[in-house]
């Protein structure tokens, strides 16, 4: 297959090549294939749905806030959902011994009230939910910065499954060559060791030759093990919610 590839000078290059690996969220993939899947696989593809994230990272003064590398918000008088303290990760992370950084993660959809909130108006909410949440006090935040993460989350819907099968269908049986990893690549709410595990082992397929591993059954729970000469990966299955109302 040949794959046009785009640096980011905008300089374009064409490769010739058996295998390519893609981390790409499904949704947009479709978009990129030439010639293009069936309407009905292109249909599925851009119908399946994302959360968005965006993290507020605020310059603190050194205090002793939590000692945790995280802590999860509940708290429905804030909108922050969960707190890194990225010190507690590593010191290395927060060279200056005076100050630490704090994370404040928002989860909200591309486009919402949060998302398009502009970035001094997000670290000034950030400020104000940590003093509400008496993690520091006024005046301990010295300066912010904002990350916006698009398609954060794959979304479990009900139809999210059938759509992921229908276009793994027509993967597997017109372009073989071409290989989905990752947690956007598969739509699969997996955490970052299983996202690298896909692809590992998808790696270890293509040396091989042969499919020995169904990377599709990676999941969450990092339940691995071999069962006789066919390979497997164990698969707990997550509930998916049901819709309360139609848009």
């Amino acid at each position: 297959m040949a794959v046009l590839a785009a640096t980011a000078d905008g300089r374009q290059h064409e490769f010739i090549c058996d295998h390519v690996v893609s981390s790409a969220a499904i949704a947009e993939l479709g978009g990129y294939l030439d010639p293009a899947p069936p309407e009905p696989v292109l249909s599925a593809a851009h119908a399946l749905r994302y959360r968005d994230f965006l993290t507020v990272a605020l310059i603190v003064k050194d205090v002793d806030c939590f000692d945790d590398n995280w802590i999860y918000i509940h708290d429905s008088a804030v909108k922050v959902g969960r707190i890194q303290n990225f010190k507690s990760w590593s010191p290395h992370l927060v060279p200056d011994p005076e100050l630490n950084c704090l994370g404040l993660e928002y989860f909200c959809f591309s486009g919402d009230g949060l998302w398009e909130s502009d970035d001094d108006s997000l670290i000034r909410l950030a400020d104000e939910e940590l003093i509400q949440l008496g993690l520091v006090t006024p005046g301990h935040v010295i300066d912010g910065t904002v990350i916006r993460q698009p398609r954060a989350y794959p979304v479990y819907d009900e139809n999210y499954e059938d759509r992921i099968s229908l276009f793994r269908e027509w993967l597997e049986r017109d372009m073989p060559g071409l290989h989905l990893v990752g947690r956007n690549g598969m739509h699969k709410y997996n955490n970052q060791d299983h996202a690298m595990m896909t692809g590992l082992l998808t790696a270890e397929n293509i040396l091989a030759g042969e499919r020995q591993w169904d990377v599709w059954q990676v999941n969450q729970d990092a339940q691995y093990h071999e069962a006789g000469e066919d390979r497997t990966l164990a698969m707990g299955e997550r509930l998916v919610p049901q819709r309360l109302h139609e848009d």
